[in-house]
């Protein structure tokens, strides 16, 4: 399985004997037995089949497939990841295998509307009153589980009545500086733009709080919701457009800033493999997480430290996206900065962009969030942070928020713009 690529085909034989050689490995390691509802099924159809990984291919395969929600947080536990000589990747090799079936069966129409999101963000931000009153009624989630798969009871963060693009259009400009030493070019995501506006007006705050020259470039969604189905062709054409966007504004001295883990993962990991050649890696090597960006200016002694309120106690949900970034607790960092006390919680959330929307898939989503939520509870805390926008509805509509007297999860960006002083 060395060199297993996303983008070269895949020969069918080749691709099962792979996984039955890694079903091997993973049975007799067992080290990722809790971290996801893959590894429960896979490990458990192997038990039930005394042993025989092969039975498993047969029987649980395609369970163990369908709940893979690309979280990724096996690949760092994993000790047989590349170098070593076993080179594994199971997240990969079940994005091939929903690649294959994708080709063989095709994708269904409610898979694919599903990660249509800046589709789904444009139409439904024309009148978002409307449409976040009419994903509160019964009747239009009942329609909605039986035409679109989503269950009734998902919640649905509510559509931003200003777009994070719009406000941006319209603030007050900051003065100019005369040759400003730092510049950023923002990528929002399409989340922030249509939905969790709110962080990415912190974003821009906080940058620009500390002397730092932003600006946002056309862009897209990044691509990760085609992990969800397969389509590396959409996930390539994705890739195209945002670093058609980004790349000039990196080779004019800009540094590419994120708010949002799975986004900033694609710019950083997955654009380079799924395209290959010098853009995608020059972007790569200028994209940051933006709490990583802004302990890079605490590290350069740069960054403004004249906060006015403490956070108090927050207790921080690490994003599996953000740990596979391995750039270490730099949301943590930032909010200690700001003179919170942080204690982190390294628990999935189980949310997977539409994996947990879907009508199959939201029960098992929520026993995933129920554990993270658990573990929230064990902790002294006024806040819960998360650093993905839908961690934080996944804790929050899993019981976070009664741990911290009725408060919604937030962003940490937001914690420290608040910290700040600065009007939300």
């Amino acid at each position: 399985m060395k060199g297993l690529s996303l983008i070269q085909p895949v020969d069918p034989a080749q691709l099962a004997k792979d996984t039955l050689r890694v079903y091997e490995i993973c049975d007799g390691c067992r080290r990722c037995f809790n971290l996801c509802p893959s590894f429960s099924t896979l490990l458990d159809g192997i038990d039930r089949h005394d042993g025989q990984v092969e039975q498993v291919m047969s029987a649980e395969h395609q369970q163990v497939v369908d709940e893979c929600y690309y979280c990724k947080l096996c690949y760092n536990h994993c000790p047989y990841t590349p170098p070593h000589q076993y080179a594994l990747d199971f997240p990969k090799l079940m994005v091939l295998w929903k690649q294959r079936y994708a080709v063989e069966r095709g994708v269904r129409w409610r898979d694919w509307l599903l990660i249509q999101t800046d589709f789904i963000g444009r139409l439904s931000t024309i009148s978002a009153r409307l449409s976040n009153w009419a994903l509160g009624l019964k009747s239009v989630r009942r329609v909605m589980e039986i035409v679109v798969g989503v269950h009734r009871d998902r919640k649905i963060m509510h559509f931003s009545t200003e777009t994070f693009p719009r406000w941006f259009q319209r603030r007050p400009q900051p003065a100019p500086a005369k040759a400003p030493q730092k510049k950023v070019a923002l990528f929002a995501s399409c989340l922030v733009n249509y939905q969790a506006s709110d962080v990415g007006k912190a974003t821009v705050q906080v940058l620009e709080k500390n002397g730092v020259h932003v600006v946002v470039p056309e862009q897209q969604c990044c691509g990760m919701p085609s992990f969800d189905i397969g389509d590396t062709g959409a996930m390539q054409k994705a890739a195209q457009a945002n670093l058609r966007s980004l790349l000039p504004w990196v080779e004019q001295g800009y540094d590419v800033v994120v708010p949002v883990p799975s986004c900033s993962l694609m710019l950083k990991r997955e654009y380079p493999e799924l395209l290959g050649g010098d853009a995608p890696q020059k972007v790569s090597s200028k994209t940051f997480d933006v709490c990583e960006y802004l302990m890079k200016l605490k590290r350069e002694g740069v960054l403004a430290t004249d906060f006015v309120n403490k956070p108090g106690r927050v207790a921080y949900q690490i994003p599996c996206h953000l740990r596979d970034q391995n750039i270490g607790f730099k949301s943590k960092e930032l909010m200690e900065c700001a003179g919170a006390q942080v204690e982190v919680i390294e628990k999935c959330s189980g949310h997977d962009g539409s994996w947990s929307a879907k009508t199959e898939f939201f029960p098992l989503s929520m026993i995933v969030a129920k554990k993270a939520v658990q573990a929230i509870e064990q902790v002294p805390a006024d806040l819960v942070a998360s650093d993905c926008p839908l961690a934080g509805l996944q804790l929050d509509q899993a019981g976070a928020p009664a741990h911290v007297g009725g408060k919604a999860t937030k962003h940490p960006i937001q914690i420290v713009r608040d910290a700040y002083g600065l009007s939300s």
